[in-house]
This record gives structure tokens, C-alpha cells and sequence, in this order.
């Protein structure tokens, strides 16, 4: 089953992308208006596939939202829009992106048809990342291994985990990892240091540095 998130504010344009995708073999669909929505189903369900609008309210539009869950869940992503803003749609090319449907939308067959074609590259993409120490990440099914043997990570260690992974050698802002991680809350320093050491706990064959007043970095 693909599991496809519709990130879209407009709730009729959402209700009806939903209505055409579940008339779909082998699709299943979920709604997010917002990025808050969209973590909390992407925390809960694997996600194969974002469909998102490149302009929706908030403080955090389409693109940016679909590139935080790209970069945690290595979802592919098909935008929807309407606009022809050279910097806009520059900011969302800058994203590795699956295709473009431009609004408004006449025929079903361009949702369906997008989606096909994006499931088929799901099954020539790459199927797991080397780590490197042993480790090896399934991106399938979303699990880390060390020399075969699953690593059990809560979602808080493995969504830190994946920041710090697919951005290996660069430091990743403490700002960021709060607002990707504690999207819903507010954190301490305290409650950010002891995530990070307990993922250390469990990962100590890897190389997780402390920038001070700066952010976490994972080393090669």
C-alpha cells in the first residue's frame, strides 16, 4: 500500500484529491493543512508520496514542509500550484521533486496519472542507506540495523537521527531541530540535551558532535 499525504489548506480541494486517490488500487490517503498536521500523520503512518500545495498558511508554506518531511522520510513529492513566480518556483525545483500539476486541475487522470508514475520510481530508488560503523538504515521501513540486528529508536531519537543523518557533516541549527522535533511544544535545553544522549547510548559507534550555542553535527 502507498501511503500519499495531501498537503493542501483548501478542504474541498483536499476532499476531492482524497476522493480520486481512493478510488486507487493500492493508494491510501491521508490530510494535512499545515505542517503540524503533516508531522503528526508522518510520525505515525509511513509515508511514501506528498502531494503538496506550494502555498499554504502558516508560518511554513508547501515547499518548506514538504522539504523537512523529504529530508526526514525520504518521501517523494509532487507539488500542486498555480503560481509562476520565477523565485517560488525556483525554491521548489531546489527540492529533488517527483513533478508539477498546475491549478486549477480539470482532469482526474493527472492526479492519477502523477501518482503512478511517482510509485514507480519508489521501486528504483535506493532501499537503504550505509550509515557506515555497521549501521544500515532501511528507508522502506523506516528501521535502523546494526550488523543485521534492529536498532529500536522512539520517534523523537529517530526523527534527530535522520536530521543528523541527511545532513552528515554539516551542523544542523538547534532552532531547527526544535522546530522539526517539538513542533507542537516548546523544549528545554535540558530535554534536548537528553534526547541527543540517549540516541548516543544506542549509537555508539557513531560520531555525533556538540557544536556549542550552534546545533548538533553528525561527523563521517
Amino acid at each position: 500500500m502507498i501511503n500519499i499525504l495531501i498537503l493542501e489548506d483548501d478542504p474541498i480541494i483536499s476532499l476531492d484529491i482524497k476522493a480520486i486517490i481512493d478510488d486507487m488500487d493500492g493508494f491510501n490517503s491521508f490530510i494535512a493543512s499545515n505542517i503540524t498536521d503533516a508531522l503528526k500523520i508522518a510520525h505515525k503512518y509511513i509515508l511514501h508520496i506528498v502531494l503538496a500545495d506550494i502555498q499554504i498558511k502558516g508560518l511554513i508554506d508547501g515547499i518548506d514542509t514538504a522539504k523537512t518531511l523529504q529530508q526526514l522520510y525520504h518521501c517523494q513529492v509532487i507539488f500542486l500550484t498555480s503560481f509562476n513566480d520565477e523565485q517560488t518556483l525556483q525554491r521548489a525545483c531546489d527540492l529533488e521533486t517527483s513533478g508539477y500539476i498546475l491549478k486549477p486541475f480539470r482532469e482526474d487522470e493527472l492526479i492519477t496519472s502523477s501518482l503512478k508514475l511517482c510509485s514507480l520510481k519508489l521501486n528504483y530508488l535506493k532501499k537503504s542507506i550505509d550509515v557506515g560503523s555497521g549501521y544500515i538504515y532501511d528507508i522502506k521501513h523506516q528501521q535502523l540495523f546494526l550488523n543485521g540486528e534492529h536498532i529500536i529508536l522512539s520517534a523523537k531519537e529517530q526523527q534527530l537521527f535522520l536530521l543528523l543523518l541527511n545532513n552528515r557533516g554539516k551542523i544542523v541549527p538547534l532552532s531547527y531541530i526544535d522546530e522539526v522535533i517539538w513542533f507542537d511544544s516548546s523544549v528545554t535545553d535540558s530535554t534536548r540535551r537528553q534526547l541527543l544522549h540517549r540516541l548516543r547510548s544506542k549509537l555508539e559507534k557513531l560520531d555525533f558532535e556538540v557544536v556549542k550555542y550552534s546545533g548538533y553535527r553528525l561527523n563521517f
